[in-house]
Formats: structure tokens, sequence, C-alpha cells
């Protein structure tokens, strides 16, 4: 539960007493606990905190994305990336979090390149290993291969951080995108725009629990149980 309360906590701007969160069972308790320590900040029920993140997203891509003043129709479904050419993906990224002052989504290494990683530190492990193992014993020789393969796998991604330019799935448009900026800036976006209600917390919440946990959407319900139905460790 411990990982999942700070997230919550960062994206809603909040902190959960620790008896508080030990009597976290189910998705509805998470929702009341969250209610409860967001009573503060509810702002104008009335604006749609997605359409406002929406249309700030927008906003944005026309000026500086798009040539500026571009009045190229975007809409919920609009690929996210078919204006962004690889090979300036990440520098445009990174700027569009620094200048929205955004906690952005993070993007993937292709597949070949993340396999190749994995090997190549599983090789270092056992060569690590084999060397060792007549030299020590055997629990010394485990214990080094794997901090070799661990090591040796922050390295190669601290390496080739430059080939992460592939979207996740879950914001290929710009309604994933929203959602992704919503489940990771909550509470920043709340204070920015006015606009934070009982139904944009239980939004926000159901998308951090998407992505945390890897479940549907339709699994998130107030009588899902955290660990039985949804699944977390």
């Amino acid at each position: 539960m411990c990982e999942l309360v700070l997230e919550i906590e960062e994206v809603f701007g909040i902190s959960l007493a620790d008896e508080q969160a030990e009597r976290i069972i189910t998705v509805g308790d998470l929702y009341a606990a969250v209610l409860v320590a967001t009573a503060d900040k509810t702002r104008n029920p009335d604006v749609c905190l997605s359409a406002r993140t929406f249309y700030e997203l927008r906003r944005y891509w026309r000026l500086h994305i798009n040539d500026a003043g571009s009045r190229a129709r975007i809409g919920p479904s609009t690929n996210v990336f078919d204006a962004l050419p690889s090979s300036r993906r990440r520098e445009t990224w990174t700027r569009m979090a620094s200048d929205l002052n955004l906690r952005f989504p993070k993007l993937r290494r292709p597949l070949a390149v993340s396999l190749f990683g994995l090997i190549a530190s599983a090789v270092a492990a056992i060569i690590c290993f084999v060397s060792l193992e007549p030299l020590s014993s055997l629990g010394i020789s485990i214990l080094f291969g794997v901090l070799t393969f661990v090591c040796s796998l922050a390295l190669f991604r601290s390496l080739t951080v430059s080939f992460a330019t592939l979207p996740g799935e879950s914001f290929t448009t710009f309604r994933g995108l929203t959602e992704q900026l919503m489940a990771k800036n909550g509470a920043k976006l709340a204070d920015r725009h006015d606009a934070f209600s009982s139904r944009d917390v239980w939004t926000i919440l159901r998308l951090v629990l998407m992505d945390q946990l890897g479940v549907d959407r339709d699994k998130i319900t107030p009588d899902a149980h955290l660990v039985r139905d949804l699944g977390y460790d």
C-alpha cells in the first residue's frame, strides 16, 4: 500500500496518516480518505477539470508545436505523435513538461533496445558469477551476480535515454495524454484551473489506480477490493 499511497499523496497534494492508510481496504475507502483530505481544496464544482486540462494542452500545442496560430483541428482522438518526428520527440516532450510545469508520462524505448539491455545485463551477471564462484562461497557469487545485473541494467538505461521516444499505449491520443496529466498532476491542475470537485477526485483516483495497478477502468468500482479484486501487492 505504501507506494500507491505515496503516489496518491503527490498527485492530490495531501498527506494520509499511517493509521488511516492501514484502514483502506477497498477503492471506496481510498476515495473517502482522499475526499476528506482534499475538503479544503474544493473549487468550482461546475468546471470540468479534464476539459480545462485538454484545452490548456491544445492551446500550447497550437502555439508551440504546430505552426504559430494554427487552427488545425485537434480533438480528443487526435494522435499526439503524428506531429512529433522521433528525431526531436524527446526534446519536445521535455520542453512541454517544463513549459507547462507538469509531470508528463515517460516515453519508452523500442522493445528491441529493452531486450538487448536485459540480455547484456544477464550475460554480465553470469560472467561475474562464473568468475567469482571458484574464489568465494556460492552465496557471495550469487550476490555479486545479482548486483552486477542490477548495476548493468541501470547503466544501460542511463546510456539509452535518447532511444526512449515511443509513447505508451495509454497516451497516444490527446484524450489519453490529458488523462495521464490529470493522473500525475491532480492538485496542481486543480489549483491552476480553480476546478476540483468530488467528481474530479473520483476521476483522478481511477486514473491513478489504472496507471499504478495496470487494471481496466471498469474494474475500479467503490466496492472493489484493492488486493483481492485489483491485484495490489
